[in-house]
């Protein structure tokens, strides 16, 4: 543990640990609490699955919604900079037009 570092103890899926983390206790235990719900989502859907096949399958959707994310994301920003392109030129032929 580095002098920064704090603690948690959370519960995922009726297993209690102990997460170390240099943020705070409150952001773990949200942490902790969205995975436990992804895993408890998945276990509801496929009732005969072993725990590990529950964490992986809920491993695989929280990954999914981070690409799905993170596509977005950048989307997003290649929209922006298409848009702050567009007021940067449309400056720049007011500057060449004056």
């Amino acid at each position: 543990m580095t002098p920064g570092d704090r603690g948690a103890e959370v519960e995922i899926f009726g297993e209690r640990y102990v997460l170390r983390s240099t943020d705070s206790p409150d952001h773990l235990q949200r942490v902790a609490e969205y995975v436990d719900g992804k895993f408890r989502e998945v276990a509801r859907q496929h009732s005969a699955l072993v725990a590990s096949k529950v964490a992986v399958l809920a491993s695989l959707n929280i990954a999914d919604e981070l690409f799905k994310q993170n596509d977005e994301a950048r989307r997003r920003e290649a929209e922006l900079l298409a848009r702050v392109d567009g007021i940067v030129e449309l400056l720049h032929r007011q500057e060449v037009v004056e």
